[in-house]
């Protein structure tokens, strides 16, 4: 082959590049969520309903469809409870803890916090693992505990005082717990998740209580050592926060918007949830399989648009959802009977 037609064969190989370079940046970036397949709608559904006299569960966690945990505040013999794909039980056992936070790892490696002790699961039994003791504190509480592997776990909440509340931080490194000194914040720290895929950072939702005026949200990134705001709001629908672990991705809930951070105090927004009985809370497999907690039922966003899976009337409140592979689980309290509702919806087989 000749050097003539050698440089002319790379000047229009250079030449298509330039266009296809500019042609994206005209129609703007590629979208790296083109090749998800839109998640389906076709569950059918049924439904688990507990009766248990002063106790509504309001966390879920599971290892597998056949391995789940549900926690709640109540009398202390029933506060925890185990399903095994057939029928719910509880141990009975009376613990010095009101469980608000759960997750876990594997059948035998599950946290509880809350209003007490962090009690940990080996697959035999509960175990008493963590006491926070300090004498400037009346009162501590976790309201979530949340890890990517079993040496790297994060337990949130709060410390409280006669004049004062302040959040805190607990670490978990397979051995040890210890408290991460955040430096003082009258912020109530409600929520952690990380998003491998995108941040080595963790992302932290909290809440300022007020007797006098509205509650603020607040949204902080944190690098395991020091927290940064990217975000305050007077707790107003508009402003509602929620966050979420999807696919190795945090996303946020902002007001009837889910969003995805930027930095630099920088959102992007995914979708608007055009109906006002978004209830704030969201769960997925992928960003186009993403369950919505609506006030009366289960939405669901396809990467497309939304649509109700399950309606339900508006005394069921959704506490909590878990997501496997072909089956969801969501967890409600029914106020007005005084009941526990796990509904459980499960994907149609497609060769049927």
């Amino acid at each position: 082959m000749s050097k003539t037609i050698i440089k002319y064969a790379l000047s229009t190989i250079l030449i298509i590049v330039f266009l296809i370079t500019q042609n994206s940046c005209k129609n703007g970036p590629i979208d790296p969520y083109v090749n998800l397949e839109p998640g389906r709608r076709d569950y059918s559904w049924t439904a688990d309903t507990l009766f248990i006299p002063f106790t509504y569960m309001n966390r879920i966690w599971g290892s597998n469809p056949n391995d789940i945990w549900a926690i709640g505040l109540g009398d202390a013999d029933k506060t925890i409870y185990h399903y095994d794909g057939n029928k719910w039980t509880t141990d009975g056992v009376s613990r010095d803890i009101d469980p608000t936070a759960l997750w876990g790892f594997a059948t035998d490696d599950i946290w509880i916090g809350g209003f007490g002790p962090l009690y940990h699961y080996d697959g035999a039994n509960w175990n008493r693992d963590f006491e926070y003791n300090n004498d400037d504190f009346t009162l501590w509480g976790i309201q979530d505990i949340w890890g990517d592997s079993p040496d790297n776990v994060w337990a949130i909440g709060f410390a409280d005082s006669s004049d004062v509340r302040i959040g805190i931080i607990f670490h978990y490194d397979g051995n040890y717990w210890s408290r991460v000194n955040i430096g003082f914040t009258r912020t109530t720290m409600m929520r952690i998740r990380r998003g491998k895929k995108t941040s080595n950072n963790y992302f932290v939702w909290g809440l300022i209580t007020s007797n006098l005026y509205s509650d603020t949200t607040k949204l902080y990134e944190f690098n395991g050592k020091k927290l940064k705001e990217i975000f305050s709001g007077l707790d107003i629908r508009t402003n509602y926060n929620y966050i979420q672990e999807i696919d190795d991705e945090v996303i946020f809930t902002k007001g009837y918007d889910l969003v995805k951070y930027v930095g630099n105090n920088i959102f992007r927004n995914i979708i608007h949830i055009n109906n006002p009985k978004f209830g704030v809370q969201i769960f997925g497999r992928t960003i186009k399989d993403i369950f919505i907690r609506m006030k009366d039922g289960i939405a669901h966003f396809n990467g497309n648009d939304v649509g109700y899976l399950i309606k339900f009337g508006e005394n069921n409140n959704i506490r909590d959802g878990l997501i496997f592979e072909n089956k969801v689980f969501f967890l409600a309290n029914n106020f007005s009977t005084g009941e526990t509702i796990i509904f459980k919806g499960i994907l149609q087989d497609k060769n049927n």
